[in-house]
């Protein structure tokens, strides 16, 4: 990731070049008046892991219909990290954040995020619109640098589950499960991250038994404590776009779940790319209603708000 200098200057260019610095002309194609009941809060742009800069990902966003849009920034983490943000390019983020929302008033509401790691200090959540929080680690070993991700790669699984967990995929359940628990410890995290995030291979190559009685009971104790504490839970497409699932995450099964404790949902795209801002959110809404939900839940700026899903 490029220092803020850097990062600054490479946005100066891109935004240039695409008009934008002065004023974007109105953009074509699907953009409609108003726009519709539809927006994505989980998108990251080139202040972190993303390859698109905010404004691409904001036109995009209205080019798709959206009436809102949001662009989360990965929280710095403690030790070294390929994707996460830097401490230092959090304020350059936010100060371009302020940019776009006075530059694109009247046409999109913008607001500024973070998806928030559960190992990150809690001040990441304080100065952004809304947080996203998430795990993304299993905290195995002493050497926090070394610790396994649960979504790099087929590979990276299947070295942790025979390296840190001696082939027991359902220690590996828990470990994750009860960090993602920490989530409801956090209020200014309002919404719940990619929840089985550890299964997003496993279209691919089953790693995990999503049946088994160990991983359910892991998964279901973070979710009561997440529910409680009235959290909103992401039905994320991210995997999709990335070619690894066909499906949104939560599966099904967690999703049923979720409707049986009346908890809250809302629908992200979890893009790093602005072509990919609305990717399979027919899909995600299609399975929400075949899971018996009949609304989503929108941050408004102030709070999540109720949104009857469309047809």
């Amino acid at each position: 990731m490029a220092g803020a200098d850097e990062l600054v200057q490479k946005l100066d260019v891109v935004l240039t070049a695409f008009g934008s610095r002065q004023g974007a002309p109105p953009l074509k194609g699907r953009e409609k008046e108003g726009g519709k009941e539809m927006q994505n809060l989980h998108a990251h742009s080139v202040f972190c892991d993303g390859k698109s800069t905010p404004e691409e990902m904001i036109r995009a966003c209205l080019a798709a219909g959206m009436d809102s849009a949001g662009i989360s920034i990965h929280s710095p983490l403690p030790f070294a990290n390929g994707w996460a943000a830097k401490a230092e390019n959090v304020a350059p983020f936010l100060a371009e954040m302020r940019r776009l929302k006075a530059a694109y008033a009247g046409r999109i509401a913008v607001y500024a995020g973070v998806e928030w790691d559960v190992l990150s200090d809690e001040k990441w959540l304080e100065p952004f619109d809304y947080a996203i929080g998430s795990a993304h680690f299993l905290p195995v070993g002493g050497d926090p640098t070394a610790y396994p991700t649960v979504d790099d790669s087929p590979e990276t699984t299947r070295r942790f589950l025979a390296e840190a967990f001696d082939g027991d995929s359902d220690a590996a359940a828990e470990c994750y499960f009860a960090q993602l628990r920490r989530v409801a410890d956090a209020p200014r995290a309002q919404v719940v991250g990619h929840f089985d995030l550890l299964t997003k291979f496993d279209e691919k190559e089953r790693f995990f038994d999503e049946t088994s009685p160990r991983y359910r009971a892991a998964a279901l104790n973070a979710m009561d404590a997440l529910v409680s504490a009235g959290k909103v839970f992401e039905v994320n497409t991210g995997a999709i776009s990335r070619g690894w699932r066909t499906m949104p995450y939560p599966s099904r099964w967690i999703l049923e779940q979720l409707r049986r404790r009346n908890a809250r949902v809302t629908i992200s795209s979890d893009s790093h790319h602005a072509a990919t801002v609305d990717c399979a959110f027919d899909d995600a809404q299609r399975l929400l209603e075949a899971c018996g939900f009949e609304e989503i839940w929108a941050f408004d700026g102030r709070a999540f708000v109720k949104r009857r899903i469309k047809e």
